[in-house]
């Protein structure tokens, strides 16, 4: 598998690269570049926030439904919605906690532009859960909680890292299902979990030599899987 490689410093040439996968199932997922395997890696689970997130949803539909001004409205979705963000603080302390175990500590993760809108997801029927609001809110959130701790964040290109194999590069088989398996007969992984394998792919992309090259057949263009920075729902941390 070819790889394009970064321009580093030699201090970032010492630095612990930490890759911090954002997800549903698990929210963050993280695991340094220097572990051996994928199996060390540290995940925070997401069902209790996405579970919250529905519930919202359907507690403002009904509001929406009733005789309720506006107002009155927006005022109970701010302050579910300032609850979440306590929430997303307290998984982002944890994955600094976590990292603060290493030297020089840098969480990497994948260069993702979605906006978080909170009010996408509570009113609009085709929005996506993760998109819409869930992921690009804990990905601001994580850096600025890390910044706090004076962790730097940083972010590598995310194309295929859901698909390709840390250990070899392959672009393995990646379903809906949290498993990741690698199609090298010759890599001795086998299947994993998906969350920790990309954790561990998005760490590595951060040294030379370790950027994904590839494109599938008959395309001139960027992965599909690119995607625009997540922009707002910040401040600092509470």
């Amino acid at each position: 598998m070819p790889r394009v490689a970064p321009e580093l410093t030699a201090a970032d040439r010492t630095a612990t690269a930490i890759g911090v996968d954002l997800g549903e199932y698990n929210l963050y997922t993280a695991c340094p570049a220097t572990m051996p395997d994928w199996k060390g890696a540290y995940a925070i689970c997401g069902d209790d926030l996405c579970t919250r997130l529905d519930e919202l949803r359907a507690q403002v539909a009904h509001l929406l439904g009733s005789e309720h001004d506006r107002e009155t409205i927006t005022a109970y979705v701010e302050q579910r919605r300032t609850a979440l963000l306590e929430r997303l603080d307290d998984a982002a302390r944890t994955i600094c906690d976590y990292a603060s175990a290493y030297d020089r500590p840098v969480l990497v993760t994948e260069n993702s532009h979605f906006e978080p809108d909170l009010w996408a997801w509570l009113t609009d029927p085709n929005a996506h859960r993760g998109t819409a609001w869930l992921l690009p809110a804990a990905q601001f959130r994580l850096r600025a909680v890390a910044a706090a701790y004076a962790i730097e964040v940083t972010t590598v290109p995310v194309s295929y890292s859901s698909q390709e194999c840390h250990a070899c590069g392959v672009i393995g088989k990646r379903t809906q299902s949290p498993t990741f398996r690698c199609t090298n007969p010759g890599c001795f992984v086998g299947t994993v979990s998906a969350d920790h394998n990309a954790a561990k792919v998005l760490a590595q992309r951060y040294y030379p030599g370790q950027r994904c090259a590839y494109q599938p057949p008959n395309s001139a263009t960027t992965a599909t899987d690119d995607r625009p920075a997540p922009l707002a729902d910040g401040g600092s941390p509470q």
